[in-house]
This record gives C-alpha cells, structure tokens and sequence, in this order.
C-alpha cells in the first residue's frame, strides 16, 4: 500500500486532469446553504464520549465482567482502527437526533446501533449463534434506469425485464434481517422507480436496521422523501461525479442529472434523512482541487458522507484501463486522511474509501461483512466481483454465504 501523502501544495501532474475556475464551480441553486450537519470538534467529542459509555453499558450487560467489557470495547477499537486508520474518530453527524460517525455503521441510539456492535464482540466471545452478522448489504431492486452512466457495473442487465417481484424482495430483504444486517442499501437501476416496492419493503421490514437509498437523485421528490422517512428510510447515497454541472451530466448521460442531484439533497434534507455523496473518482477528476472543491459542494448540498468509489473494469467499463496511478490514489488517501482526521477540515464532510480499507486491511466483503444482490437477485462478493454464487432466494442461502467467505472475490478483481 502506498504511504500517504504528506499536506503540500503541489500538485501531482495527472493525464487529463481538469481544473475548474471560479466561474465552473457553482453553488447549488436549490434553496439557501443547508445548515451544517457535521458537529464541531468539542460536540463531536462529547457524543463520542456518550456513544463509547452506552456502548460500554451495552457490553457489560453481555459480558458480565468489567474488565473484560474494557477489553472487548478496545479490541471492538482495534478492528476500526485496523480499516479506517490508526486515529481516533474526530467526527461526528447529528441527523434526526441521531449521531454518525462512520457511513456503514448505523446511527446511535438505536436498535440497529446495539445490535451492529453486539454482532462484533460475538465475533470476539461468542455468546448466540449469529457470528456472521452483516455490516452492509447492498440489494439492486430494479432493472430500470434512465442515465447512460459511464461506468455502470449493471450495464448488461439496464433496462431488461425485471426478475424481483415486490414478494421476492420482501422475503430476500427479511432473510438477511434474520441473519443480521445493521444496514442494507437499495441501488438498481435506479430504485426510486420502484418506491411502492419499496414502501412495502420498509414496512413489513423487522426492526434493526438502518435503510438508505442509493439514487442518482431521479425522482427523489420531496413527496417520495418524505413517504419514504415514515416509512422506516434512514439516508439517502446520491451520485455526483464531478463539480461541474455540464461533467458530471456528461457523465451520466442525461441533461438534468446534475440539477437531479440538488433537488434530491434539498428533499432529503427536508425529510430529514441523512445524506451521502458517491464519487467515482476517475482519472480525469482527481486532483487536490477537485476534490476539496467536491468537498465544499457537499457541505453545502448538507451532506454527512462522500462515498469514494475507484473506478473498475466491470460492466460499462469493462476491458478499458480506468484503475488509478498510486498518484492519484495518494492524493485519495490524503483527503480521506485529512477530511476525516484534521482539525482544519472539521466543518467538511466525512469520507469513506474502500478501497483505502482493502488495501490496509484486505476486503471485508464476500460475505464477511459485505455482500451484494444482484437485479436477479444472484449473490456477489460485492458490486464489483460479479461471479455469482448463487441466489438471495434459495433456502440454501446460508451455504451460499459461507462459501463465499471461504473463498473470497470468484472474480479475482481485487
């Protein structure tokens, strides 16, 4: 793993970087600044000193003994640490009365929140017999989209004849509840095509878990927001891939992308969800001045998060060379770094890099504690490795799941 880069004013000569001017970066036209969502530095101390005792508490209840509790909350640290970096959490969100401090990790208090973390120290001394208990689960509920984006990973399967019934996605939604999942994401297609399904979904749908949209921001009205937050919806991941309206449109292949993109953060902000943005950091957007002008915009737009996705040679972008120089990738590593780190950078948003963890860490998906369904829905290692082990429907699914933790990406991608 490249170290990471050290704070300089230099920038690194990237092939086909764009700089924009002043005049290109626009401020979001859709209703004024949204107010800061992201605590200061001594509020997010003292929340994380709340969470860390009520976790504590919730620990001991389990374990009995305080000092093995004690030992449990730092080896729980530890495993952090061992991903995210050697640093502490600096950051915290407030969204609805609860805190974020991490993308994946659901919001405290809640139910989702105790059980996440009791699923981890069952990891460390095994108490019930969920030792598998899922992070994330990412399910594609739709085959329908009406963006031509460049680096689809469905791109085969866009605009095909649905296979997931309404039914199908209840029970394939509800077999992983009963497995253990602290966050499950919808994506597709673009899911908010299918907001009965996913009204059905969220209300039949046990306790437990946080539930987030990942949308391009198409038809995520202030009316289907606020349905959806009753519902049971906590966030909303919304795609921007570049600065400037006229790429980023470019990009997804539609005229009104990035406008789709506004609108949706004012709706969600509204409904009072928690919003994240999603880059694909392509080679010819990375540089300092991008992302912390993306950074900027996404304060402004109330995001919580920035999903930082590197590209891969899959689906649309299969067979083309679109991985990035370890250049680029430090200059990733260090706006993670700072973002989520640095003192200077508190007001911004926080970060989460993959594959930043993949490479410090290994890969916690194939079912460790990532899995994602596909539009069929076939089971993957994630997004990326699409070799299919079988189907979210089959009552052997269990088997499924420990295979693909035996044997990691079947596509040999990362």
């Amino acid at each position: 793993m490249p170290p990471l880069a050290k704070e300089s004013t230099k920038v690194l000569p990237v092939q086909e970087s764009f700089h924009p001017t002043r005049e290109q970066v626009v401020v979001p036209t859709s209703g004024a600044e949204a107010r800061p969502v992201t605590l200061n530095r001594w509020q997010s101390f003292w929340a994380m000193r709340r969470i860390r005792f009520s976790l504590f508490v919730l620990l001991l209840k389990q374990v009995k003994n305080p000092f093995k509790t004690i030992w449990a909350l730092r080896q729980l640290i530890k495993t952090r640490r061992k991903y995210l970096g050697d640093a502490p959490f600096r950051k915290v969100a407030q969204v609805d009365g609860r805190y974020y401090y991490e993308y994946n990790t659901p919001g405290w208090p809640s139910q989702a929140f105790n059980q996440y973390h009791l699923s981890e120290l069952n990891r460390l001394i095994p108490f019930q017999d969920k030792p598998f208990y899922f992070k994330n689960v990412v399910v594609a509920i739709t085959k329908k989209c009406a963006l031509r984006c460049e680096h689809c990973f469905e791109w085969e399967a866009i605009n095909g004849a649905e296979k997931l019934t309404e039914k199908d996605l209840v029970q394939l939604v509800r077999q992983f509840q009963e497995l253990g999942v602290g966050q499950l994401q919808f994506s597709g297609g673009e899911p908010m095509l299918r907001v009965p399904a996913l009204q059905t979904i969220l209300a039949s749908a046990l306790p437990g878990t946080d539930f987030w949209v990942i949308t391009s921001g198409h038809l995520f009205t202030l009316e289907k927001a606020l349905a959806l937050k009753q519902a049971g919806l906590t966030g909303v991941t919304i795609s921007l891939d570049h600065i400037i309206p006229e790429r980023h449109n470019q990009f997804r292949g539609f005229g009104q992308a990035y406008q789709w993109v506004e609108e949706a953060a004012l709706n969600a902000r509204q409904a009072r969800l928690v919003v994240a943005l999603s880059l694909c950091a392509t080679k010819a957007f990375v540089t300092r001045e991008n992302l912390m002008h993306y950074a900027r915009l996404a304060k402004r737009l109330g995001a919580a998060f920035i999903q930082v996705l590197e590209p891969k040679k899959v689906g649309r972008y299969a067979g083309e060379q679109v991985g990035l120089p370890v250049a680029q990738q430090q200059l990733l590593e260090e706006f993670y770094t700072n973002l989520n780190y640095r003192a200077a950078y508190q007001d911004l948003p926080m970060v989460v890099y993959y594959d930043l963890q993949r490479r410090r860490a290994g890969c916690a998906a194939s079912a460790d504690r990532h899995v994602y369904v596909d539009t069929d829905g076939q089971v993957h290692a994630c997004p990326f490795c699409q070799k299919p082990v079988g189907s979210a429907l089959a009552p052997n699914l269990q088997e499924q799941l420990d295979l693909l933790r035996r044997t990691g990406c079947p596509a040999g991608l990362l």
